[in-house]
């Protein structure tokens, strides 16, 4: 499955190009589909000059980014989770008035837990936005 930066859709299966656009994945490719680099000009192996429009560069540090966006929330919200469980299970055996205290923390919890998941599909298309305005000031 693989994410379009131009379109924002994603593509399932290891393909080529983007179904929904027709832009290619990091590679130019030849009417024959020879997979050439990007910076190419003519296809290396058939000669011809009709290549594909590979889709927007996406800098490594805004990957780089965006997977620490999505693994440190959930690493930190994993630690707070399993720590407030095991100290209100603790003190739930020794006092039966914690439900209620147990069941606002539940919540809280599933509200951050939603929260969590949300964020990466909304950074994703902000660095989306980020890119495509970077492109048309670059163009001119």
């Amino acid at each position: 499955m693989k994410y379009c930066y131009n379109c924002d859709r994603v593509t399932i299966g290891e393909p080529l190009f983007c179904n929904f656009c027709g832009r290619s994945y990091d590679v130019k490719l030849c009417p024959r589909l020879h997979v050439n680099p990007r910076g190419t000009r003519v296809c290396s192996k058939c000669g011809n000059s009709e290549l594909t429009t590979p889709q927007p560069r996406v800098p490594f540090w805004a990957t780089l980014l965006l997977f620490l966006l999505t693994l440190v929330p959930g690493l930190i919200l994993c630690v707070i989770s399993i720590g407030l469980v095991a100290f209100f299970f603790d003190r739930f055996l020794f006092s039966h008035d914690m439900v209620v205290g147990l069941a606002a923390i539940d919540f809280i919890l599933g509200a951050l837990w939603w929260g969590w998941t949300q964020i990466p599909l909304y950074f994703r298309h902000t660095i989306h936005r980020w890119l495509q305005r970077n492109g048309n000031d670059d163009s001119r």
